[in-house]
């Protein structure tokens, strides 16, 4: 008799344990993916701080040293050194004064180093190299982010504002 009831309490304590983990790692998620989805969550609001912020070699630091940046018009720049000197050309008129918002829509880890993240941004007060404000800017954004020695970095940025298709109707 005392051994049923301590094979029914432990596996009641080990279905109450399996019930508070799954809740914790969401929809099944392993621990490993939540604790990373939380550190890219972060690089990108870090983003965000440090370009509202327009510290723009604190930007550049969150892209791998051979990662690159497509910028939505096609022009693309390879290297943080690279990546740097767009930023920092940006931000000195057409820039200067913006504010990001972004949002992280989805993070899919395709193996423990590697994630891809897309996104949605919005930028205001962006003015022309004459200095007249141009409307907000909206897009989506594609990132590809390595772990390297335990850091997520961004290997490859994509940007892109969306334009109508002429042959959809909707």
């Amino acid at each position: 008799m005392l051994k049923s009831l301590r094979l029914v309490l432990c596996s009641f304590l080990l279905v109450a344990a399996g019930v508070q983990a799954a809740g914790a790692f969401g929809s099944g998620m392993p621990a490993s993916d939540v604790a990373n989805e939380k550190l890219v969550r972060k690089l990108y609001e870090t983003f965000v701080n440090e370009w509202n912020a327009h510290r723009v070699n604190d930007m550049a630091d969150l892209w791998a040293i051979d990662g690159d940046h497509v910028d939505p018009d096609g022009r693309m720049v390879k290297g943080r050194d690279e990546v740097r000197a767009l930023f920092t050309k940006q931000h000195e008129v057409v820039f200067a004064k913006t504010k990001l918002t972004l949002t992280v829509a989805s993070v899919w880890f395709v193996s423990e180093d590697i994630a891809l993240v897309d996104g949605t941004y919005a930028i205001t007060g962006i003015v022309d190299p004459k200095g007249n404000e141009i409307a907000e800017r909206k897009g989506l954004l594609t990132s590809i982010l390595l772990k390297e020695k335990g850091n997520w970095l961004i290997e490859a940025s994509r940007l892109m504002i969306p334009a109508p298709l002429p042959w959809r109707r909707d």
